[in-house]
């Protein structure tokens, strides 16, 4: 049985639900969406995208078909359209900013109906965003949303333009959407983003305000950072820069595009050997000020001194040399600012050409170092005090007279290509270059004769003159007491009885033309190599024994027809080259010999061997290719019966 009061609540809720149900159904108002009158709305739409709305017509009923067109606006092929006109909910794509009138056209039972709806594209906005690094005053950053495809542009010249970005198309850098303008400093540049978009221009613009040049800008221009072969002071400022065999460097040649490179105020060391710089740069004598050294080794073919060189007051050592020797007969004419380069004190400038100082060079009073390819030694040399060391290649064969104040001169080397109008004399006073060590000159410079004064140079150790115009040594040569090495080429037949105070020489290339030796040549205690290759000779003096020092003797080619008997008292000597020399006989004095061991007689008259050989040394090796009247049963019986003598013939 039921509980009384469950029955009572079954009831009540029976008559409520009976009750609801009339009361509702008696309110609602069905709408048959099958009826054949129908009419159609077009409500209002919404964004889709910045160009796009979504349409959103009334719902076509069953044998009605709907239409969208454009009523009213500027319809631009491709850019504006309704994506599929049957569909009440199409998507319709206008051109910012403009205004159209849209109408749904439903057409069934031979009725047709429209609805209209307003649609406003909104007007189009690019923001452009400046991410410029907080240490750039010049090099700006901007970008803008990579969607919208545009150019950029600028009120004002600028350097370069670059971007980094990177979709795997290629395009011109100003159609990147972000983008590095290299501006000039200190410049209000209006900064122009433009989109075109059907047929119509939309135009952003930012403006920006730039700043002195700094010194990281610059290094970005060239690739680098700080640290590794960036040198800072204790301030920060870049003072040193190594950029051998750089790739990049030929910037420095087109500050108008790198403006940023000018930041380098501070710069005191510059290398750029092996790099791509075309030639020197315009950049350095206006902007680069600090600069004391200056490397520009194998860069450019062609090089030239801007006039603006001569700004470069600080300027200590510069070197120059081209990656390829231009043609023979390209003068580089030095400008005359070059003159004011007052604290230079090292200058290389080989294989530029031949260099016309163009009246600069004696201004130059600092310099110590000079290597340089010259037309003419000019005659301003002598103002050039302080100089230390001088190698220099000249077209013309001239020595000026004042190289004899260069007072501090220690090495000197002098290259001619063409022997000059006249012959080369050296000065008079030549002996007042007191510090002088090295003296080489070479090619035909027609120097017929040396000073009595030469004798003099008492710090003289190096004496190499090339050439067979010297007629005479002096008789005072002996003084050189310092003299260690002597190639002296010429036309004279013998040298005075004075060198045999040279107890200190060591090396000895005697001229061809010499044909005597002096009594006094034994007195050469030091001499340790003897070249008499090519010689007139045709004996050595009796003296010859005395040289204990000489270990090595040259006379291949020779005249020299025997040896004096004391040449087996040469204790030190280790080798003798007679090649093709005009020998008689084997010399028996060789086989006296305590240290030799290598004994060159190729293509001379030995005939038979003495005796003496069987009492030689041990670990002498004899070279005798192409000897005439040799006796080769004898060498094969030596062989037999001495031990450690070796015969190559």
């Amino acid at each position: 049985m039921y509980h009384k009061s469950t029955l009572f609540w079954c009831s009540f809720l029976c008559v409520f639900f009976e009750s609801f149900l009339f009361v509702a159904c008696s309110k609602k108002e069905y709408q048959d969406v099958l009826k054949t009158v129908y009419e159609p709305k077009a409500e209002p739409t919404e964004l889709y995208d910045e160009f796009t709305v979504q349409l959103k017509g009334s719902a076509l009923q069953k044998g009605e078909t709907g239409t969208w067109s454009i009523t009213k606006g500027t319809v631009v092929e491709d850019y504006v359209k309704i994506d599929d006109p049957n569909n009440p909910n199409s998507f319709f794509r206008g051109v910012p900013g403009e205004e159209y009138i849209l109408t749904w056209t439903v057409k069934g039972s031979g009725n047709s109906n429209t609805a209209t709806v307003d649609v406003k594209i909104p007007e189009l906005h690019i923001d452009i965003k400046e991410n410029t690094p907080s240490s750039f005053k010049t090099i700006l950053h901007f970008a803008v949303d990579p969607k919208y495809k545009g150019k950029w542009s600028f009120d004002k010249a600028y350097g370069h333009l670059h971007s980094t970005y990177h979709d795997g198309w290629a395009r011109p850098v100003e159609e990147n959407p972000t983008i590095e303008l290299h501006g000039y400093s200190n410049t209000s540049y209006q900064v122009t983003y433009t989109m075109t978009y059907a047929g119509k221009n939309y135009q952003f613009t930012k403006k920006v305000q730039t700043g002195e040049y700094q010194e990281d800008e610059a290094l970005n221009e060239l690739q680098m950072g700080r640290g590794g072969r960036v040198v800072e002071d204790k301030d920060g400022h870049i003072i040193e820069m190594n950029m051998q065999a750089s790739g990049i460097a030929h910037r420095f040649n087109d500050p108008g595009s790198f403006p940023a490179l000018k930041a380098f105020k501070y710069l005191r060391k510059l290398i750029l050997g092996g790099s791509s710089l075309k030639d020197v740069p315009t950049i350095f004598g206006d902007h680069y000020l600090a600069l004391e050294e200056l490397s520009l080794d194998r860069v450019g073919y062609y090089l030239t001194i801007p006039d603006n060189f001569g700004n470069l007051t600080k300027l200590k050592s510069f070197h120059l040399t081209p990656m390829r020797t231009p043609d023979l007969g390209y003068t580089v004419v030095l400008p005359k600012t070059f003159g004011n380069l007052k604290s230079l004190e090292t200058l290389i400038m080989r294989y530029v050409g031949d260099v016309d100082f163009n009246g600069t060079l004696g201004k130059l009073v600092n310099l110590k170092h000079l290597d340089c390819f010259v037309t003419q030694l000019p005659s301003d040399f002598g103002n050039l005090t302080k100089l230390v060391s001088t190698e220099v290649l000249a077209q013309q064969a001239y020595i000026p007279s004042s190289l004899s104040q260069c007072r501090n001169l220690r090495f000197a080397r002098f290259s001619f290509v063409y022997p000059g109008s006249s012959p080369v004399t050296l000065p008079s006073d030549i002996d007042n270059l007191t510090k002088l060590d090295t003296l080489e000159i070479y090619g035909e410079s027609r120097l017929q004769q040396l000073p009595q004064s030469f004798g003099n140079l008492k710090s003289l150790k190096q004496l190499w003159i090339q050439g067979e115009s010297l007629q005479s040594i002096p008789d005072n040569i002996g003084n050189l007491s310092n003299l260690r090495f002597w190639l002296v080429g010429g036309n004279f037949k013998t040298l005075p009885a004075s060198i045999g105070n040279l107890k200190k020489l060591e090396d000895l290339w005697l001229s061809p033309s010499v044909e005597k030796l002096p009594d006094e040549f034994g007195g050469l205690s030091s001499l340790s190599y003897l070249n008499m290759e090519n010689s007139r000779l045709t004996t050595l003096p009796e003296t010859f024994g005395k040289l204990k020092s000489l270990k090595e003797i040259n006379a291949r080619a020779s005249s020299i027809t025997d040896f004096p008997s004391s040449f087996g008292q040469l204790d030190g000597l280790l080798k003798l080259d007679f090649n093709y020399s005009k020998l008689k006989k084997f010399p028996v004095e060789i086989c006296a010999l305590k240290a030799v061991n290598n004994v060159i007689l190729n293509g001379t008259n030995l005939g038979r061997l003495p005796d003496e050989i069987y009492s030689m040394r041990s670990g002498v090796i004899f070279t005798l290719y192409q000897c005439l009247n040799m006796d080769y049963d004898q060498l094969k019986e030596i062989t037999a019966k001495r031990d450690g003598l070796v015969f190559y013939y």
